[in-house]
């Protein structure tokens, strides 16, 4: 379920890597998920394990320090299968979701299962005392909102600078050619905390059951291990999945070239990173959303599709309110009542 879930994060948040350059036609679409495998796996295996823990020990929590999680590893494998089925559907319909998002609030759905649920006697008494961290769920929550906000921002003062310095020191052709190189070390840095941070989402549950300090004796994997392996998985879903979101990003929200999608790479990558370094699971898909409205809005408002836009805020609203209750849903069926 780890492997499908971080399959996912390939399919849909790989084109918040590389949809803007390739929408930008500054790399063609072999290019750009050559540079999202190299640098996702890159950060997967050196700046995953801050968002893992977050994930996996920090949202559910337990009285005496036990990972409940650990305990009932079947809750974490429909919470894993719920964030991913979720974001299958999204990707099937070219909508950028926030695979952060299902994925938190399938864990929250999780904890409440494991503390209102219908458990057996047996399993009850494994996880008494079970309860979801509101401190960290407001954290996040509130991280969700910056976002797409900081990266707007950052990604509209960063074009402005740049592009008006710039233009004072060479023609239009080398001028694009800067741009173009600038863009495509922007797409390897978010690629980068794109395997940070979202591959901790997906393998946070994973390192909960079977990760070092897990109570799993001689199966204990390391950080390490473990986020390679959500690398590898991010990397297949790029590369056999990724286009359909890769044309709404890159094409449907407003038209780029280099500089606009320098700007708006950039800003998602530096969002991203920060909240990275912090162990906070943000959304690359709210990031580079916020990044491309940014440098649509240096046009004007009317460059900017509202209509998209909307489509793919409400989704942001409910997709972790569904993914919640789905996972609740699930539980209560399978471990509830057929007693699985």
């Amino acid at each position: 379920m780890g492997f499908y879930v971080a399959w996912n994060i390939g399919a849909n948040d790989g084109a918040n890597a590389v949809g803007a350059p390739i929408g930008g036609r500054l790399l063609s679409f072999k290019k750009g998920i050559l540079l999202l495998v190299l640098f996702v796996l890159l950060g997967a295996a050196l700046g995953s394990g801050r968002v893992m823990e977050t994930v996996g020990e920090g949202i559910v929590v337990m009285e005496g320090g036990e990972n409940p999680l650990t305990a009932v590893s079947e809750v974490a494998i429909i919470a894993l299968f719920s964030a991913g089925f979720l974001v299958t559907i999204s990707t099937r319909y070219k909508i950028p979701v926030s695979t952060s998002q299902s994925i938190v609030g399938a864990v929250i759905g999780a904890g409440l299962f494991l503390s209102y649920g219908n458990l057996p006697a047996d399993m009850a008494q494994s996880v008494s005392g079970v309860s979801v961290d509101l401190t960290i769920i407001l954290e996040i929550f509130l991280a969700w909102i910056l976002t797409p906000l900081g990266s707007a921002l950052i990604a509209f003062v960063l074009f402005q600078v740049a592009d008006k310095g710039l233009r004072k020191i060479g023609s239009p052709t080398t001028l694009t050619r800067i741009f173009r190189w600038a863009t495509v070390l922007a797409s390897a840095f978010a690629a980068f905390s794109l395997g940070a941070n979202t591959v901790g989402n997906a393998t946070g549950l994973i390192f909960a059951v079977v990760g070092e300090g897990s109570q799993m004796g001689q199966l204990a994997v390391s950080q390490t291990l473990i986020g390679l392996f959500g690398g590898v998985a991010v990397c297949i879903g790029a590369i056999t999945y990724s286009h359909k979101v890769i044309e709404t990003v890159g094409e449907g929200i407003t038209s780029l070239r280099s500089n606009t999608a320098f700007a708006a790479q950039f800003g998602a990558a530096i969002t991203v990173f920060t909240f990275s370094r912090l162990g906070i699971p943000v959304s690359t898909s709210e990031a580079i959303v916020g990044g491309v409205a940014g440098v649509g809005l240096v046009r004007g408002a009317a460059a900017v599709s509202k209509k998209k836009l909307g489509k793919i805020g409400l989704t942001w609203v409910m997709n972790p309110l569904l993914a919640a209750g789905f996972t609740f849903a699930i539980s209560w069926v399978v471990i509830g009542v057929i007693g699985v």
